[in-house]
């Protein structure tokens, strides 16, 4: 690990959990722990658990689960050296200069090096060098001076095969590293490496941090692709990325308390609108909006404005939009520009006021995929009402919402003439069918998910434990030799039962926590943490029933195995064996019943 566990640890004091997840989601208290919805999946009732005494939080819907900085980590899309920094930044807590310069040579910490090089590289030639003049005076011919260029970090990759090689080389970063930033290619069949952007504008694709984490690059002669961007790394998932997020990021604004998003297609519509004061403006980098975009967006914005190119790729791009957003239950709306004209070529042609009167004129995005279907098949006929129908009753299956569900059901009906019962009728068909398709995978995951249970009993067991760790004592007395049956409770309990006997009164399950190297019982873990048992006496007696029912289990295992052993012997007509196997089963009978009696006493 890159940092000293003390210094994590003093991070995570400063940081209580509690205040920090209620600065991200509102927290409800019930009884000892708090609840949410979760922000991590789409649910309605709260099962997202945070405990404040053992600082974890837990999902019991989607499993996520954690300390504060995994919660950071997860919600903000953080490496752990910018989670851990950001919380120390916030305690105002000076992290060892040293600590961090280690986690900088991380994976991902290294990447992030090399585009930062690799960003000051590009955009030192945009600005310095005679040969990017092309680049200069494209940059301008679309309405941009030197200030836009400074402000949002405008870049030229020069025509050549090894500038950036060259370059990050001098700086000290070994091929290897350079090869998995995506920045240099050397495909198998070619021994030479070589930069993957040449002659092209550069625009940084930052995160929500303000990382430059990729690259988008324009070319500037007559090739193809006319845009290329950085292929994925550990630090670059296009389908959760935004380019302008790191701006329009606390900037939301909209009408009344609804914070609105502008979301658009290019990098210089993105520009454009941020440039003429629509800060809270994104673009998607190239691909279709996904799920993972609009959980990211929720996080800052209630409401989604596409405003898509005024042609028939950009309202087509629009209408696949939709789905998405009922899926993921966000509103949003749609604005089509006039004259097949992109967000860029309006702003430059007709300005900023004319832009905001489209704004206000954005219609709801199932009317926007309403109107678009009843201009492109004609509800009259047979044939064209069938594919309105089909259409958008796939979509209606998507959401979740019963109440604007009715609304919409309601409004398609009156719209194409026919009864809302009989749409309600195919919907359930329809909804019908994708339960039937998905019943077999679902079997199947119920199957694998059941073939290694944790016993309730060990998993009480171990709860016990983490609430009272002199428990611990009391189990390898009652059972010394007694093992796990699930393989992941088995595990756990190794290290728990390590951390307890070397810490003693020190053991803590922050320190627990860090020790966890395996997110998978990490989760497990938390999941233990957070659950709520009695105190004192009451807590004692649930470790007692846990342990008799242990000893119980043991007991009817061996008794079974026993059975086996005199029908074996009966078997073989070994009769001074099976009376001594009998006398064993009757001893191991009269012992369960005085431990059963002295329980009671």
């Amino acid at each position: 690990m890159a940092y000293d566990n003390r210094i994590i640890e003093q991070v995570q004091s400063l940081n209580d959990i509690v205040d920090v997840i209620s600065s991200y989601i509102p927290l409800k208290r019930t009884g000892r722990s708090l609840k949410a919805c979760c922000p991590f999946h789409q649910e309605k009732t709260p099962s997202f658990i945070v405990n404040p005494e053992r600082q974890v939080f837990h999902c019991f819907g989607c499993g996520e689960g954690g300390d504060v900085l995994s919660f950071v980590m997860k919600y903000e899309q953080l490496t752990f050296p910018e989670a851990l920094k950001l919380l120390a930044d916030r305690a105002h807590f000076e992290l060892p200069a040293t600590s961090f310069q280690r986690s900088e040579k991380s994976n991902s910490g290294l990447l992030y090096q090399i585009y930062e090089v690799a960003q000051a590289f590009y955009h030192s030639n945009f600005m310095k060098l005679s040969i990017a003049e092309k680049a200069r005076a494209y940059w301008k011919s679309r309405g941009f001076g030197e200030k836009e260029a400074i402000q949002f970090g405008i870049g030229f990759a020069q025509d050549d095969w090894r500038k950036l090689f060259e370059h990050l080389s001098q700086k000290g970063f070994h091929e290897e590293a350079m090869v998995r930033s995506g920045l240099i290619a050397k495909p198998s069949s070619q021994k030479t490496p070589y930069d993957l952007f040449r002659n092209r504008l550069m625009f940084p694709i930052r995160n929500a941090q303000g990382r430059v984490i990729a690259f988008g690059g324009r070319v500037l002669a007559d090739e193809m692709p006319k845009y290329l961007n950085s292929p994925e790394t550990d630090i670059f998932k296009k389908r959760r990325e935004f380019y302008g997020l790191s701006v329009a990021k606390g900037t939301f604004i909209g009408q009344g308390s609804i914070r609105q998003i502008i979301i658009v297609e290019g990098y210089l519509d993105c520009l454009q609108l941020q440039v003429h004061g629509f800060l809270n403006t994104v673009a998607t980098l190239g691909t279709a909006l996904t799920e993972d975009h609009v959980r990211i967006l929720k996080r800052y914005a209630d409401e989604a404005i596409l405003v898509y190119d005024g042609d028939r790729a950009g309202e087509q791009a629009a209408v696949r939009s939709l789905d998405v957003f009922l899926e993921e239950d966000m509103s949003a709306k749609a604005v089509g520009l006039p004259d097949a004209l992109d967000p860029d070529d309006f702003l430059r042609s007709k300005g900023a006021e004319a832009f905001h009167e489209q704004l206000l004129e954005a219609q709801d995005i199932f009317d926007f995929k309403l109107n678009v279907l009843l201009g492109r098949f004609n509800k009259l006929d047979s044939s064209g009402l069938l594919k309105i129908t089909g259409e958008f009753l796939d979509t209606l299956a998507k959401i979740k919402n019963q109440v604007l569900l009715d609304r919409y059901l309601k409004k398609l009906a009156g719209s194409l003439g026919v009864e809302e019962r009989s749409l309600k009728i195919e919907l359930e068909k329809l909804k019908a069918k994708k339960v039937t398709r998905s019943s077999n995978a679902l079997e199947v995951s119920t199957r694998s998910a059941a073939s290694s249970p944790i016993l309730p009993y060990e998993k009480l067991i171990l709860t016990c434990l983490l609430q009272n760790p002199s428990y611990l004592e009391k189990l390898l007395e009652a059972l010394p030799t007694y093992e796990f049956e699930n393989e992941q409770a088995r595990e756990f309990f190794e290290i728990l039962r390590r951390q307890i006997s070397e810490r003693a009164e020190l053991f803590s399950s922050t320190h627990l926590m860090n020790e966890l190297k395996d997110d998978r019982l990490k989760v497990f873990a938390t999941e233990l943490l957070v659950s709520e048992l009695p105190e004192g006496e009451a807590l004692e007696q649930v470790f007692q029933d846990c342990l008799a029912k242990i000893e119980q289990v043991l007991l009817d295992k061996e008794l079974k195995e026993i059975k086996h052993r005199i029908q074996q012997a009966e078997r073989d007509k070994d009769l001074p064996l099976v009376n001594q196997l009998l006398q064993d089963y009757q001893g191991l009978l009269e012992g369960s019943r005085r431990r059963k009696e002295n329980l009671k006493k």
